[in-house]
């Protein structure tokens, strides 16, 4: 069984909540997991992350999973940027700050393991939003809402491996942003929805296939 640790860590907009579940078997990779929009009631416990984070455990892979800025225990309000953030960062959404901020912990906790990033919906856009400004060999992009999000081509994006995956009947994900771009390997899966309902076998495989 794994092993799960809670922690409080400083952010841009205050203390992130975050948790580190770990499996018995030696760890080599580190995966930080990214959750939908916290105004929709996105969190770290979401479901489809759920079937993700059961997925990488099972394949040896430790967990970061952390709320951003204004869910759970995390300080901050969703959606708004320090006034630090607003003179000196570029980024955005301002969410990137607190991935960023997990990012170092993770770099300086757990220096043996290398880090890749998971994210489910707005958690996906933050991901691709924070690419040019960390280091992550490989991200994993479910449902990565492309029909009410930008995901601009990034030419300064340091990621080495990029997947994404999603159901055919989304309606926030528009399968041409992804499925034209040579930098991304694309999974489509029959039939299921945005919440992957009847697809978590699918969602599964990908996993799986990505860590391969």
């Amino acid at each position: 069984m794994p092993t799960t640790q809670a922690y409080k860590i400083p952010g841009p907009a205050g203390a992130i909540e975050l948790q580190v579940a770990s499996p018995q078997q030696q760890i080599e990779r580190l995966a930080v997991l990214c959750h939908p929009h916290p105004l929709y009631g996105g969190s770290m416990y979401d479901a489809v992350l759920e079937i993700a984070a059961t997925a990488l455990l099972a394949q040896s892979i430790s967990v970061v999973r952390f709320n951003f800025r204004g869910v759970g225990g995390s300080e901050g309000i969703s959606g708004r940027g320090t006034e630090d953030e607003r003179q000196h960062a570029s980024y955005s959404p301002v969410e990137v700050g607190d991935l960023l901020a997990v990012l170092d912990w993770v770099s300086t906790e757990r220096p043996e393991a290398k880090a890749l990033g998971v994210g489910y919906s707005f958690g996906a856009n933050v991901l691709w939003q924070a690419q040019p400004l960390c280091a992550m060999e490989q991200i994993l992009l479910i449902a990565p809402p492309t029909a009410a999000m930008a995901f601009d081509a990034n030419s300064t994006a340091k990621t080495q491996q990029v997947v994404a995956v999603w159901c055919a009947h989304d309606d926030f994900v528009d399968p041409q942003r992804f499925g034209a771009d040579p930098e991304v390997a694309c999974t489509e899966l029959a039939g299921g929805d945005h919440f992957f309902s009847g697809q978590a076998h699918g969602l599964t495989e990908t996993v799986i296939a990505f860590l391969e």
